[in-house]
């Protein structure tokens, strides 16, 4: 599997109007080696592109070429645990302001970067 890196998609500068949020989330060193190989859209329907430069996994909307997240994790004993995340809050890039549903819609992203490069390698 190719990983992914930050000049392989057109992607926009980060905003200089980001917030802190926190989110409490563990990776298996596995897991954490799939999020890390970051996802390259490869159809329309991949709305995301996803790369990681050591410390910081970044997520962009793959169709505007938008910032939304950057998440920063620390080494924790079994894994990696998210240490710090930073959210685009540019309302002409990104409109959602609830950070609850920043957090959730944060770890289903990371989740289904994990499933589907899981998939990828089968």
């Amino acid at each position: 599997m190719r990983i992914a890196q930050r000049d392989d998609w057109k992607i926009q500068p980060i905003p200089s109007k980001l917030a802190s949020i926190s989110v409490e989330k563990f990776y298996s060193q596995h897991e954490f080696d799939q999020l890390s190989a970051g996802v390259i859209p490869e159809v329309m329907e991949d709305k995301w592109f996803v790369f990681y430069e050591s410390p910081w996994l970044y997520l962009y909307r793959s169709w505007t070429g938008d910032f939304v997240f950057k998440v920063r994790f620390e080494p924790v004993t079994g894994g990696v645990a998210i240490a710090e995340v930073l959210v685009n809050r540019d309302p002409h890039q990104y409109s959602e302001t609830e950070r609850e549903h920043d957090i959730a819609m944060l770890k289903t992203l990371l989740d289904s970067c994990i499933n589907r490069n899981t998939k990828n390698r089968r």
